[in-house]
């Protein structure tokens, strides 16, 4: 197997041991659950978590509860044809990965 795709199998396996303590903060926190994705592709963050609720309100709220919860940096707020898009980071020093939070409001 190329060094490469070593390196991304590594950080995958790095997410993912990340991923499993995101999703415990769920029911000791109170935090909502959305979607996660570990990413393959170099030029992403390798995990990100996409506030995808029914309604913009909420999609809005859970974003803000993980923000909060990672102590994530905004990065932008960037209105689309009457949508906005919500984008937060946050890089876990403990695995060195970076976490993605997006939201559509």
């Amino acid at each position: 197997m190329p060094e490469e795709s070593l390196d991304r199998l590594h950080s995958q396996q790095r997410a993912a041991k990340v991923l499993e303590t995101l999703l415990a903060r769920i029911a000791n926190e109170g935090l909502p659950i959305i979607t996660w994705t570990i990413s393959s592709d170099a030029s992403q963050a390798i995990l990100t978590g996409t506030c995808d609720a029914e309604s913009a309100d909420q999609r809005r709220s859970d974003f803000e509860a993980w923000r909060e919860a990672l102590a994530a940096t905004e990065v932008s707020d960037v209105s689309e044809g009457g949508s906005t898009r919500l984008r937060a980071s946050v890089t876990d020093d403990y695995e060195d990965l970076i976490i993605a939070l997006i939201a559509e409001a």
